[in-house]
């Protein structure tokens, strides 16, 4: 808002209206110029003089409209309208003024066009997100209550090995699950600003050996290639990073997948490795958007929340989350500050 406190600094009616934020002309029956508060506005293909026609001066996709608007002014006192010119919004009010001149007020309205459109996008990503999550959430639950109904009764066709595979089943789709929900919990404390990491010693091979031995028998594929490392962070919240570039690899890639553990001179380094394709070059930034389907093509059945809020966390643990491909393989590599204890070298 501009700012007219200081009434001294003002010394005319042409300085007011150079002030304010809204570009004002008044034009007569031929839609020439007979007066303007300023020479520069995104209306003006030129710099315009007092004579000129609106024509020859403004945005010819607006003229038209224009027009029309102090022809109905010039009727019935005052009109107004929006004006587009492809890149910019205008709402624009006429009024009629002493003959032959009616004066023009244009408002710029595109800060307001690109809030409403980032609204409108953010309120389609929330329907697509929540039907995402409902349909991620279904599948291992309607999975695990269907094994659980099955060993719930007594099945004389159920040997002891169908019986195993059953449970280890349930035990997968109910680590789903939990990750599902840790993530929805994280991004709802990210959204009202709650999200709090702690900063403690972390073994990084420590946490990624609970995080694969909670997965069962998908673990039991993963290489880990670690070095002695540790990191300070919070344990609970890298664990949680862990499991979503595993899950992710796990979902997304292809085997073998890889995990390795070291240390630059400042951080420990975790990086998952898989055989998968990746992503388009142009979505290797896009993928750690909040919402983004990048390996589903937008179809339901990813929650496209988890590398999103891996990296949000990896950066409240003064890290970082990475993805690159390298040799054929996709690598998500995530940093966090290493422990430097007194008297220790680095």
């Amino acid at each position: 808002m501009t700012d007219l406190s200081n009434w001294d600094l003002i010394s005319s009616t042409e300085e007011v209206l150079a002030a304010l934020p809204e570009t004002i002309v008044a034009v007569d029956h031929d839609l020439r110029l007979r007066a303007a508060n300023r020479t520069q506005s995104l209306l003006y293909v030129r710099t315009p003089v007092l004579g000129d026609r609106l024509e020859d001066v403004m945005q010819a996709s607006i003229v038209g409209d224009i027009a029309r608007l102090i022809a109905k002014a010039q009727r019935e006192g005052s009109a107004e309208t929006e004006c587009d010119t492809g890149s910019d919004l205008f709402r624009v009010i006429a009024r009629r003024m002493e003959a032959p001149l009616t004066l023009l007020v244009f408002q710029d309205m595109t800060n307001l066009r690109h809030a409403e459109e980032a609204v409108a996008d953010l309120v389609r990503d929330r329907s697509r997100f929540l039907a995402s999550v409902s349909h991620e959430l279904r599948t291992p639950l309607t999975a695990v209550l269907g094994y659980a109904n099955l060993l719930a009764e007594p099945d004389p066709n159920l040997d002891e090995p169908m019986r195993v595979a059953m449970v280890q089943d349930m035990t997968d789709q109910a680590w789903d699950l939990a990750g599902i929900v840790e993530d929805l919990l994280a991004v709802a404390r990210t959204e009202i600003g709650e999200l709090r990491v702690v900063s403690v010693p972390v073994n990084l091979a420590a946490n990624v050996a609970q995080v694969i031995e909670s997965m069962g028998d998908r673990g039991s594929h993963i290489e880990v290639i670690a070095q002695a490392v540790i990191g300070v962070g919070d344990p609970a919240r890298f664990r949680q990073v862990v499991r979503n570039l595993l899950s992710n690899a796990a979902t997304h890639g292809a085997e073998p997948i890889t995990v390795e553990i070291g240390a630059n001179d400042t951080h420990g380094i975790l990086e998952v490795k898989d055989r998968g394709l990746g992503v388009p070059d142009a979505l290797t930034e896009a993928i750690f958007n909040q919402y983004v389907f990048a390996h589903d093509g937008g179809a339901p059945g990813r929650v496209g929340v988890g590398l999103w809020i891996s990296r949000e966390l990896t950066n409240l643990m003064s890290g970082h989350l990475s993805y690159r491909r390298e040799a054929g393989a996709t690598i998500f590599r995530a940093t966090i500050p290493l422990l430097h204890e007194p008297g220790r070298s680095r």
